[in-house]
């Protein structure tokens, strides 16, 4: 897989999980009396509607990514005549890399949205 195919994948899952982790609803942030912090933030975007749809989304991916390597493999075991290989670490890595960047856009947004926040009290 080439750098630009990689780059657009990356940017249209990061959009895809940014629409479905950042909530409809505005942090209520007006009403508290003391400043919001990240333990909140995160929170926040966890538990509403369209985290539900993000976590559906990571698990179907997650299979695609096993299944799709298992089919890989077993394709190639069966048409090549070579004696049979097993690449499981290389779904293993692309899996652990999935769910890794996944928790950077995770922690990010919410630094992100706790900022926000913070910024518009300050104001």
């Amino acid at each position: 897989m080439g750098v630009s195919e990689l780059t657009v994948m990356v940017l249209v899952y990061s959009g895809i999980m940014i629409f479905f982790l950042v909530p409809f609803k505005k942090h209520q942030s007006k009403k508290i009396k003391r400043s919001i912090t990240f333990k909140e933030s995160l929170l926040h975007i966890t538990f509403h509607k369209k985290a539900l749809l993000a976590l559906l989304l990571i698990s179907f991916l997650l299979v695609a990514i096993w299944y799709g390597s298992e089919q890989e493999v077993y394709h190639f075991n069966v048409h090549s005549g070579y004696p049979p290989i097993n690449s499981d670490s290389k779904a293993i890595f692309y899996m652990c890399a999935l769910l890794g960047y996944t928790v950077i856009l995770y922690l990010v947004l919410a630094l992100w949205i706790s900022l926000n926040i913070l910024k518009r009290r300050i104001e």
